[in-house]
């Protein structure tokens, strides 16, 4: 695919993607921030959180927004489903509310009600005047990381239908701590995203949302220019959960402060110096949502 997009295998190429648009009206802020500061390329909207109709207000076609599928509560902050016309007996618990625990969410899922789900999120976000650039998971809920119970295929077929990438690494099955189990599922899901015309990425980096902030700023910046110095060839998505710390997102998280360590990071010239520096290219998920749909002519609903 990198070749289809114009440039070498030999280069590395790079999606800067902003998660969890809509979850606080902070991150928006710091996320809609970004953009002005060209310190990130894209960003996913989650779209049964608090503040995901602020976010689409503000939002503009230049900033390349996907769809963070969301499909689990946080433990502070509880999110209903989208989709009002089915009762979810399947995806929620007895007050209504998404699971907190991811494992709760794999172990009860109806696949039915995943699609159903899933598809109300994108429609909403579509009404709200978002022209979605691509799909990915909130919490990894939909990847079976805890039961091996994924919900993969049922998302790549909607991947087909409106016509959008996925956010799946292809190198996932290089990671180590992946049983045999699981990689033969992503393996196969890989080949079906491929049958589909569904277009995935070879690599994923960034700081991870637990990460220790006790070396600080310093620390996180120190790690974060290791990982961009060690990227691969190939297309990369460098993950990132900026914010502004705010009142609302100390209650949402007990990690606030590396929310704001993050907003930070992407926006310091030394970040933005090492990447021209290292002839490292950016690009957005537009550019290979775009390309899915050239490649395979499919229509757009």
């Amino acid at each position: 695919m990198i070749q289809e997009l114009g440039f070498c295998p030999t280069d590395r190429v790079v999606i800067i993607n902003a998660d969890d648009l809509g979850v606080t009206r902070s991150t928006n802020q710091a996320i809609m921030q970004m953009f002005k500061n060209n310190a990130i390329t894209s960003t996913s909207i989650m779209v049964p959180a608090d503040a995901a109709l602020d976010a689409a207000l503000q939002s503009t076609k230049e900033m390349n927004v996907g769809i963070h599928i969301t499909l689990t509560s946080h433990k502070s902050r509880f999110y209903k489903p989208i989709n009002k016309l089915n009762k979810f007996s399947s995806l929620t618990n007895e007050h209504g509310y998404f699971y907190d625990e991811v494992s709760n969410f794999e172990k009860n899922a109806d696949l039915d009600e995943v699609r159903i789900e899933v598809e109300a999120q994108i429609q909403t976000a579509i009404s709200l005047g978002i022209e979605p650039t691509h799909l990915d998971s909130h919490a990894g809920s939909i990847l079976g990381l805890y039961n091996n119970r994924d919900f993969l295929e049922v998302i790549f077929y909607l991947c087909q239908k409106y016509a959008l990438p996925f956010c799946l690494p292809i190198r996932i099955l290089e990671h180590p701590s992946f049983s045999s189990e699981q990689k033969q599922m992503f393996r196969q899901r890989i080949h079906l995203a491929n049958q589909l015309g569904v277009r995935l990425i070879d690599d994923i980096a960034g700081l991870t949302y637990h990460f220790s902030s006790e070396e600080g700023y310093e620390g996180a910046k120190k790690e974060l220019i290791k990982q961009i110095n060690n990227l691969k060839p190939g297309i990369t998505q460098i993950t990132t959960h900026p914010s502004i710390v705010s009142d609302e997102l100390k209650e949402l998280t007990k990690y606030y402060e590396n929310r704001e360590i993050e907003y930070q990071l992407y926006n310091d010239p030394d970040v933005k110096e090492l990447i021209k520096n290292q002839n490292i290219k950016l690009i957005s998920w537009k550019e290979i949502r775009d390309l899915q749909r050239n490649s395979f002519s499919l229509k757009y609903y």
